[in-house]
């Protein structure tokens, strides 16, 4: 008897094991990841080609995952934030979305061009997020880069100067549930 309970917890020892590596090879390499970044041609693009939009609340805290890419004397990374859905205006949301961003490091200085194609982390607060998933993944990114974030100011959206769209400033929630159908 003690001798099959010996075996039977190495039998149960070894499938532990063999699930953790398996669980392991599917997780995605996030400093690899590639996002899609194409612009949307204007509102209405944005929100087709975005397979979620959510009312959402960007916790502060982030991972970083260097690429081992530069651009000038700034090392490429990729980031994971967690994005806490308050609201879905389209799609089929879970309640929690890891969202990946990439940015650059050293940050560079807030009116540097590189900013608008490597955000980084979003700062924490309310926003609407234009999303769709990264391919291969559970993960999301935004749609348009900047394009797909609309901070939420007193309850309404606001477009962001040069790469939001007016269409969508100044909106409620309820009222971005209309716009985007």
């Amino acid at each position: 008897m003690r001798v099959l309970g010996y075996f039977g917890f190495a039998c149960l020892l070894l499938i532990s094991l063999l699930q953790c590596q398996v669980a392991l090879a599917q997780r995605p390499d996030i400093a690899k990841l590639e996002l899609d970044t194409t612009p949307a041609a204007n509102a209405r693009q944005l929100a087709q080609k975005s397979t979620l939009i959510v009312s959402a609340w960007a916790n502060s805290s982030f991972h970083s995952f260097p690429t081992g890419k530069k651009i000038g004397t700034h090392q490429i990374v990729n980031y994971i934030q967690t994005l806490q859905v308050n609201d879905v205006i389209k799609g089929a949301s879970p309640r929690l979305i890891r969202l990946v961003s990439v940015g650059i490091e050293p940050l560079p200085d807030a009116k540097d061009p590189l900013n608008e194609k490597y955000p980084g982390p979003l700062a924490e607060g309310n926003y609407v997020f234009f999303l769709h998933p990264v391919k291969g993944t559970s993960y999301y990114s935004l749609t348009g880069i900047w394009q797909g974030v609309y901070p939420l100011f007193d309850g309404k959206t606001v477009s962001l100067t040069k790469t939001g769209f007016a269409e969508y400033n100044g909106l409620n929630v309820e009222q971005m549930k209309q716009r985007v159908r």
